[in-house]
């Protein structure tokens, strides 16, 4: 498989998890807060290469890819560099690539997991649960496996694609650079049979 298959294939996983994830957080009435790019901000926002490639072939197809290596080799930003802030501290912004964004991007907010006793759990991000509390615990009780997106089955269905670039996470902006690195070596390779 190449790798625009391999990006049609996981931009097709994205597509489906956006909709599980929306469906669910519609559904539930918990979803981000309009405008909040707090998470967006937080220099902790870890993604793996794999998840990055749909953002650094769209680089490649737009000749960016340059610009982004020099971007990325000459920030200080420990943030997500995509992260576009319309407020002083960050804490109010947008995504630049929202349709390339990587999983955890898509699965923040409200998800389930299995907690230490393998019992359901719903994740719910701090803002969320202070804005909603009484919604927060109503939807805690009604959690199930069948009704809540659980992580781990979304990066399990990524884990399928590729394994190996799927275990190594890394800062979000260092998984993008890695990712250009392989999209330029596809190019190569398509320009140099």
């Amino acid at each position: 498989m190449n790798i625009r298959e391999f990006c049609e294939n996981l931009q097709n996983i994205y597509d489906e998890m956006w909709r599980t994830f929306s469906e669910y957080q519609k559904g539930t009435g918990l979803h981000c807060l309009e405008g909040c790019g707090k998470c967006c901000n937080n220099p902790e926002v870890e993604a793996s290469v794999i998840e990055m490639l749909p953002l650094a072939l769209r680089m490649y197809d737009e000749g960016k890819l340059e610009f982004w290596f020099e971007q990325l080799e000459s920030t200080t930003q420990d943030h997500c560099l995509m992260y576009q802030p319309h407020s002083p501290d960050g804490s109010l912004g947008q995504c630049g690539v929202y349709k390339e964004r990587p999983s955890l991007c898509r699965m923040f907010g409200v998800s389930g997991f299995y907690n230490k006793h393998r019992e359901i759990t719903l994740s719910v991000c701090k803002l969320i649960r202070e804005k909603y509390p009484e919604l927060t615990q109503e939807n805690e009780k009604l959690v199930t496996e069948e009704k809540t997106p659980m992580l781990v089955t979304w990066s399990y269905r990524l884990a399928q694609l590729d394994p190996a670039l799927i275990q190594d996470r890394m800062p979000i902006n260092e998984a993008f650079k890695k990712a250009l690195e392989k999209v330029a070596l596809y190019a190569q390779y398509q320009e140099n049979p």
